[in-house]
């Protein structure tokens, strides 16, 4: 089921992407310091988009994996402390039957 809905996703995204391309062909001009560039808009905005994603990962990876290592350790040392019984929550019943 989720492979079938996989595939419908990415052929709706196939057919939008082309549309958008087909109706966004008029060529734009880019000014940038000493550089002048003709491009289609289409190619401009898939273009800054991607950027926008590249820069985006690169922010977020250093993010991503600090809370990856953190999250390991605090995996550790939950289950050093359910070795020595100190997150056992079998420990409570046995502490109350000794009580009574």
């Amino acid at each position: 089921m989720k492979q079938t809905t996989y595939i419908i996703l990415t052929i709706i995204t196939l057919i939008f992407i082309v549309v958008f391309t087909l109706q966004n062909t008029n060529e734009v001009s880019i000014a940038l310091l000493f550089w002048d560039i003709k491009t289609s808009l289409a190619l401009l905005i898939f273009s800054l988009f991607a950027l926008g994603v590249l820069i985006a990962i690169f922010i977020l990876a250093p993010i991503i994996i600090a809370l990856k290592s953190t999250l390991r350790k605090d995996e550790k040392i939950i289950s050093e402390l359910q070795e020595s019984d100190v997150l056992n929550p079998n420990r409570k019943v046995e502490i109350e039957q000794n009580r009574k």
